[in-house]
């Protein structure tokens, strides 16, 4: 462990030669990415994409996630399980919209935050 701190102490020093303005203490450790169990890493952007065009209509990204976890054997999710999912799901398609793959149709029922995105391919 002592060996760890003089370690991590010549960091700084190395840190503070290159730049003394720099306040070590302000830097925050990397944000720790837990992996989706359901989908792997890239897929739900791509199974969105593939529900869109399967389903020759706009979709909400709820009526997607549905079609995506039937696709995947229809896994029983908690409630909080499927928000988590639907948020990925609109900003992988957010990702897709920037890319002027999909756009935006509207927006589905209900009022405030809680209304679902309407999707169509392009």
């Amino acid at each position: 462990m002592a060996e760890c701190e003089k370690a991590v102490h010549h960091l700084d020093a190395v840190i503070h030669l290159l730049d003394p303005s720099v306040d070590l203490a302000a830097v925050t450790p990397k944000k720790h990415v837990t992996f989706d169990e359901i989908f792997r890493p890239g897929e739900a952007p791509l199974m969105a994409l593939d529900a869109l065009r399967e389903a020759n209509t706009a979709l909400s990204t709820t009526d997607i996630l549905k079609v995506m976890l039937e696709k995947k054997g229809g896994p029983r999710l908690t409630s909080r399980q499927f928000q988590v999912l639907l948020r990925k799901i609109n900003a992988g398609l957010n990702g897709q919209f920037r890319k002027g793959l999909v756009r935006k149709a509207g927006r589905d029922g209900g009022h405030g935050a809680n209304r679902a995105v309407i999707w169509h391919l392009i």
